[in-house]
């Protein structure tokens, strides 16, 4: 027993000595938002949108209510649920009010919300913090990326929010939203940044801020707040299996909004960017062969030419950044480049030949959709056999290379993707001319025991799509 007090008082002296001061306090548990609530709360609206819809549909589609519920997933659950079962009377054509949210970026009486919150409305309507609801016009939509801009005339200066720059949101930053879900207007809430660049499959730009801050049915197009009072996304959607918060909330981030926001205001239609050029995400064989640190990046296949990066990359090149946002793979690429507006300048940084170097690229409109091409026909000369890959190849060479005649089945090249009437452009860095350099470029890597060839090849895949140029690693038969 005295050899227990001894030792208990020996551990009570122990954590008095290691006790922090006043200097070295436990940081507060979470942030005083009364201030950040206080400042932007007038900036912040709710949207009601007339919607004429007849029963016989009811049951079909988004309701523009804010489309933050979802059934088991992420698509919007609809609140019309007028029965029509049989024997029961089909009401007539009406109107229905769904509400959203919305905030004001612009003092002249331009407010930003969903698309899918006033989709289809024949009105709008907008209540100010101050209560006075006005009529709104819409000004611009943006279906792909699920934004609007309205319009409102208040007699006076509205007050603006701040956008900020969400690419520099780290996991675990808090934030506070504000909104008007349930019809419940300017309801605060907070939480944290749970995670970043989410695709939850509603459309091909997504790259969503996820957080845990308490986000309902009608706080959709309301603004999503850093601690510095910036706007840094904007709420469109959470997961719910039953319609209600479950603590994963999506939102938009400022990095896609306000270009898209701004291109609205000004000219009514959004113009997003293209590069003209075509990449596929890196491989750890690909990458041994460039030498790169990483095998992160967007590998470019084809660059259009006379297109924005025509003078600026070429296929091999390794993209790594765009306007300073890091590019990991195709996909990122994409949205970062949708993410600047067409005619803006942006400064590329890639990888050629072991170094990293940067360029400047305007940005431009991509160009209308073609119809795919045909397959090129076969050539009536023998093909030549490369035994090396299972392929077989056109004896003679056009502009772009060579064309694959034939695949031998469970062959190296077939388990690479490589199919008929693709295109072989180039071994590694070395343009393909003939079959004869094709055949040396081969046997130069079997010589120095690389048991990989990457080749850059262009035509249909083994889906019947053309991704347009892409660099296939195919295994070297082995002698």
């Amino acid at each position: 027993m005295r050899l227990l007090q001894i030792a208990c008082a020996a551990l009570l002296l122990a954590a008095i000595a290691l006790r922090p001061g006043p200097a070295c306090a436990a940081p507060p548990g979470s942030p005083d938002l009364s201030a950040l609530a206080a400042r932007w709360l007038p900036s912040v609206v709710s949207v009601a949108s007339t919607d004429p819809f007849s029963g016989d549909d009811a049951g079909d589609g988004d309701d523009g209510d804010g489309g933050t519920a979802a059934r088991g997933g992420l698509r919007p659950t609809p609140v019309r649920d007028i029965s029509d079962a049989a024997g029961s009377v089909i009401p007539p054509p009406k109107a229905e009010e769904a509400l959203g949210s919305g905030f004001i970026i612009d003092p002249a009486g331009y407010i930003l919300t969903n698309n899918h919150v006033i989709d289809g409305a024949t009105s709008v309507t907008v209540t100010l913090d101050d209560g006075t609801i006005l009529p709104a016009t819409i000004i611009g939509q943006d279906k792909r990326g699920d934004l609007a801009v309205l319009k409102v005339d208040a007699g006076h200066q509205l007050p603006a929010v701040v956008f900020g720059d969400s690419s520099k949101l780290k996991v675990g930053d808090w934030v506070m939203a504000i909104g008007n879900p349930y019809g419940l207007d300017q309801s605060t809430s907070a939480g944290i940044v749970s995670a970043l660049h989410r695709d939850i499959g509603e459309n091909k730009y997504d790259d969503f801020i996820q957080t845990d801050a308490t986000i309902n049915r009608g706080n959709s197009g309301g603004p999503l707040f850093n601690l510095a009072g910036q706007v840094i996304g904007v709420n469109s959607a959470i997961y719910s299996p039953s319609g209600g918060s479950v603590g994963i909330g999506f939102a938009i981030p400022s990095a896609m909004v306000q270009p898209v926001a701004e291109s609205l205001k000004t000219t009514g239609t959004v113009k997003r960017g293209w590069l003209g050029v075509s990449a596929q995400d890196m491989t750890p064989e690909i990458q041994k062969m460039l030498g790169l640190p990483t095998a992160t990046g967007a590998l470019i296949g084809g660059v259009m030419a006379g297109g924005p990066a025509a003078n600026a990359l070429r296929p091999g090149d390794v993209l790594v950044a765009l306007n300073g946002a890091a590019i990991t793979n195709t996909r990122s690429l994409m949205i970062r480049t949708a993410q600047i507006l067409a005619g803006d300048t942006a400064r590329a940084q890639f990888w050629r030949d072991g170094s990293l170097q940067s360029a400047d690229i305007t940005i431009a409109v991509p160009p209308p959709d073609k119809p795919p091409g045909t397959a090129p026909p076969a050539a009536t000369p023998p093909n030549v056999d490369l035994a090396a890959i299972g392929a077989a190849v056109s004896p003679a060479a056009s502009p772009n290379g060579l064309t694959v005649m034939a695949v031998t089945a469970g062959g190296p090249a077939a388990k690479a993707g490589l199919v008929a009437d693709n295109t072989i452009a180039a071994v590694g860095a070395n343009a393909v001319t003939s079959p004869g350099t094709l055949h040396d470029q081969l046997a130069d890597l079997a010589r120095a025991h690389q048991p990989v060839a990457v080749l850059l090849v262009t035509g249909f895949d083994a889906a019947g799509n053309d991704p347009g140029p892409r660099w296939l690693p195919v295994t070297l038969a082995q002698k």
